[in-house]
């Protein structure tokens, strides 16, 4: 299973919030409802928040067996 919540936990470390995300950072709020519900994301939008927030894979997603 895909899991985001590094990704949550990275940006509350950042104090950024899901309205910086939007107003700030320009995401769409269908983007931050699929973050926000672990749906499937290609690896060039990974790799876009990768560069965005300057962290690592490891600091967005975790892969855990269902």
């Amino acid at each position: 299973m895909i899991d985001y919540s590094p990704f949550w936990a990275m940006l509350a470390s950042r104090k950024i919030s899901t309205y910086d995300l939007e107003y700030t950072y320009n995401f769409n709020p269908a983007e931050i409802s699929r973050l926000k519900h672990n749906h499937n994301y290609t690896l060039l939008s990974i790799e876009r928040y990768c560069r965005l927030f300057q962290c690592d894979l490891t600091d967005i997603v975790t892969f855990t067996d269902d």
